[in-house]
């Protein structure tokens, strides 16, 4: 058994050997396109534990830091009708969000895995606040009971996000990473390199 400074100089002879043969050295192949999951079984995986999301139900308990209010908003999000497409590398769903003074949201949406961007996952706070403070309220404050979890896609150019909150981060980060497997096989991804 070789000891590693003798591995070292093992490795500097071939080294050696091989620029005094002319060779240079060769960088690892690529990855196979068959490496992982088929995009069938990660979007199988997909769409079943989207569908166990159903209807999330939760509370904001805001705070108005400038003006001292404190209020909470009863929130309510659903997802039905969850179908992943491999022919069209496209994830549809049905979305309703309500909060305690009626329907906010609903309607027909889709996650397009050709044109998504990149996955990420952040606490619901986080999210409440950059749209609060995008709406003109960087002073308002908010925590969710029970814990919640935004998996967001977002699409490439700025071109818009999809969401979906989860009450286990686990679970949000098994479909965060199968998602991220589902962009990279139907050609999504980050475009610019740096």
């Amino acid at each position: 058994m070789l000891r590693p400074s003798q591995l070292s100089g093992c490795l500097a002879g071939f080294l050696l050997l091989g620029s005094a043969l002319g060779q240079t050295a060769v960088p690892p192949p690529p990855r196979p396109p068959g490496a992982g999951p088929s995009l069938a079984a990660t979007l199988q995986f997909i769409q079943e534990k989207l569908s166990t999301l159903g209807k999330v139900e939760y509370a904001a308990y805001v705070h108005d830091n400038a003006a001292g209010n404190d209020w909470v908003v009863q929130h309510h999000t659903e997802y039905s009708r969850i179908r992943a497409d491999e022919s069209t590398c496209r994830i549809d769903f049905h979305f309703k969000q309500s909060t305690g003074s009626g329907t906010a949201t609903e309607g027909d949406f889709w996650v397009p895995l050709r044109t998504a961007e990149d996955v990420v996952i952040l606490p619901i706070e986080q999210a409440w606040k950059e749209y609060d403070s995008k709406a003109g309220h960087p002073t308002w404050s908010a925590k969710s009971d029970p814990p919640l979890y935004v998996l967001r896609v977002r699409r490439q150019h700025g071109n818009g996000v999809n969401e979906f909150d989860f009450t286990d981060g686990e679970l949000a980060d098994r479909v965060a990473k199968a998602m991220v497997h589902a962009i990279e096989l139907c050609g999504g991804g980050k475009v610019d390199p740096f």
